[in-house]
């Protein structure tokens, strides 16, 4: 009797139940089993998140149980995965459906974490099938239809695999390594946690704080100029008061000589100034862009105090217990201009989830595409926002309405007309001396209907929300009073998780040092939008900040190993390259294996040096000896023999004078002082 061939099926891997469920609704495999469903020809089964963790040191040798500097640095081999207690069912589940499987649709989260979740049970459970990707953006039925329809080549996707492994690999080996080093040295039974970002975030922190510790106010004065404006005719004259301030010469951003102020009330008193501009202008400002997670954390954090990772948790609810948004953890502020056919169908679900906007979407011009609608703006992801789905609002609770809230209405948003406001400015000049009033009214409030009015704008110091009065260019103006206000400056705010966040993705931004300009993208930032919530935890949890109302503040022990880490492992900057290199391994696919093995040889080779330092203090002695020798450009590099160059000081204080440094700068950082 022949034996038959058992019918072989396809696994659709999910990164949690809820989603698994979502996906198995949409493809009919209703029949629910013990961590799987079945039906309709298919498998649905979930990883809960990680089901595999790398494992520490002592499961690659038992010596490494004891702390120890010379065991240091621990540097694997073959790296080792090992399955997690918590949820080694699961992974037996796996296990057995992989063995009646001969295709894989790879269903998790559409991110760098998502494909390294399903990649690494894939290969740890040596499945040797085909592989597929499905790229949802949304958990709604009508999303998920759309991504079935469009399933991706997994080697598409394969790069981000890539750069997961590189980033988890680099994470063990300075977090496993340093953390034991400093901790060792502390000599005090205190764990110090060192890790790739969370240190270097630290260190953002505890610079905020210590400027503001050592901040000293400075006095400085401003001087205010009282003009009487007089329109009208014979006894319809009508006086009005015009308030200015004194312009600083050569773009002083502070006068700080109480004399120099006192000499322009005494030559201007009783004077007559000239309007020499006078000009008002109607400002038009589009509909902002739509959220992506960061700046969904910045608002929340802004309007209500929440914490990043309570926002990140409160949309990602939204995401996978709602289906009232779409994919949470996007970069993206824009949407895909195929997306734009379903604006009517998204606007009548906002209506039938909540009617308390129907007569503001009835408003909307729905034909109006605004800038957002951008295919070469987009990301893996496209932004937050509203889906098709009408579970309708009564089950939100308060924090998930406020985040929902926003989201569809900056969705809204972009089918009002734009803000408008004048904006006008006199300058009067009395002989030298200028002086400047300013002002915006607003005119049309467009979409500012929808959002608020206190996203208006960003007023300088010298504005007001005030009309100012009629006059003329050359119109003359007496000055009949001035008076001198004394100021003191202020320091640096502390930061907030909002705040903090912020800074994290603008660091690249942030960058004066022109061969470090070359480096780093203007992208480039600490972490990920993914990320950074959690890394912000870390620090709570190990000790290191603490939340002072809204604000962020560094402990004794946050500011302690701060200053024991070496600039390599705290300096933001060069953080921000390796994170920036991770994006390039995800995202160029011929190279994305090499350059995950080059990353990671770098981190050997940062670390190789950091734990020498440590064991062998006495060559920084050596290191300053040389550092006393007479170098010129086109020298070897005493550290790496690259070329020395001439490059210019951009802080402290020699700024602007040159210095010869090593053309392997960031890498290497060398410097001489001729």
């Amino acid at each position: 009797m022949a034996n038959r061939t058992q019918a072989k099926f396809e696994l659709y891997l999910c990164e949690k139940p809820s989603q698994g469920r979502d996906i198995a609704r949409v493809i009919g495999a209703n029949q629910r089993n013990d961590g799987y469903l079945q039906g309709n020809g298919v498998l649905v089964s979930w990883c809960i998140g990680h089901l595999l963790e790398m494992v520490p040191p002592d499961a690659y040798d038992a010596r490494y149980k004891r702390w120890s500097l010379n065991d240091l640095p621990i540097l694997p081999q073959q790296w080792k995965l090992a399955a997690k207690k918590s949820t080694r069912k699961q992974l037996s589940v796996l296990k057995k459906l992989l063995k009646r499987c001969d295709q894989v649709v790879i269903a998790t989260d559409a991110d760098r974490e998502g494909e390294t979740i399903a990649r690494e049970v894939l290969e740890f459970l040596k499945f040797s099938g085909s592989t597929r990707r499905l790229w949802l953006s949304a958990l709604d039925p009508v999303s998920i239809k759309r991504a079935l329809n469009s399933i991706k080549n997994s080697r598409e996707t394969e790069p981000l695999y890539y750069s997961g492994l590189a980033r988890g690999r680099a994470d063990w080996l300075i977090g496993m390594n340093l953390t034991r080093a400093f901790t060792i040295l502390g000599n005090d039974r205190q764990v110090r946690s060192v890790g790739r970002v969370q240190t270097p975030t630290l260190a953002l922190i505890v610079k905020r704080d210590r400027e503001i510790e050592h901040f000293k106010a400075q006095a400085y004065y401003e001087v205010l100029a009282f003009f009487t404006v007089q329109n009208g005719v014979q006894d319809d004259i009508k006086r009005q008061n015009l308030q200015t301030k004194w312009i600083l010469p050569d773009a002083l951003k502070h006068c700080f000589d109480k004399t120099i102020a006192q000499a322009v009330i005494e030559r201007c008193k009783n004077q007559y100034g000239v309007v020499t501009e006078a000009s008002t202008q109607r400002k038009k400002q589009p509909p902002p862009l739509l959220y992506n997670l960061s700046a969904l954390q910045q608002e929340a954090s802004r309007r209500w105090g929440y914490g990043a990772q309570d926002v990140l948790n409160t949309v990602q609810s939204l995401y996978e217990t709602h289906k009232l948004t779409s994919y949470p953890r996007s970069d993206s502020e824009y949407l895909p201009v195929s997306q734009f056919s379903d604006v009517a169908l998204v606007l009548q679900s906002l209506c039938k989830n909540d009617p308390a906007v129907c007569e503001l979407i009835a408003q909307a011009d729905q034909a109006q595409r605004s800038k957002v609608w951008n295919d070469k703006k987009i990301t893996p992801h496209h932004a937050i926002i509203p889906t098709q789905a009408t579970p309708g609002i009564a089950r939100l609770n308060a924090r998930e309405y406020n985040l929902y809230n926003l989201i569809r209405r900056r969705y809204i948003a972009q089918f009002f007309p734009h803000y408008e406001y004048d904006q006008s400015i006199i300058i009067i000049s009395i002989k030298n001396d200028q002086f400047k009033a300013s002002g915006r009214i607003a005119r049309i409030t467009g979409w500012k209907k929808v959002i608020g009015m206190d996203t208006v704008y960003k007023k300088t110091a010298d504005e007001a929300d005030q009309e100012l009065p009629a006059v003329t260019k050359n119109q003359q103006l007496l000055c009949d009073e001035l008076q001198l206000k004394d100021k003191l400056t202020k320091p640096p705010k502390h930061y907030t998780e909002g705040t903090l966040i912020k800074a994290m993705e603008t660091i690249g931004s942030q960058v004066t040092d022109r061969v470090m300009k070359k480096i780093l993208r203007e992208t480039a930032g600490l972490g990920t939008q993914a990320t950074r919530a959690n890394i912000i935890q870390t620090l709570f949890q190990r000790s290191f900040i603490v939340k002072d109302k809204k604000l962020l503040k560094a402990t004794a022990l946050g500011c302690n190993l701060i200053d024991a880490v070496p600039d390599s492992i705290k300096d933001p900057l060069l953080t921000a390259q390796w994170e920036q290199q991770l994006d390039d391994i995800a995202h160029k696919a011929q190279q994305s294996l090499a350059l995950s093995q080059r990353f990671l040889q770098q981190q050997i080779s940062l670390l190789n040096a950091i734990i020498d330092q440590i064991k062998h203090p006495h060559k920084q002695a050596q290191a300053l000896q040389k550092s006393q020798q007479h170098y010129q450009a086109g020298d070897c590099c005493p550290d790496c023999r690259q070329k020395l160059e001439i490059r210019q000081a951009i802080k402290g204080n020699k700024v602007g004078q040159n210095y010869i440094g090593c053309s392997n700068f960031p890498a290497c950082r060398f410097y001489y002082w001729p």
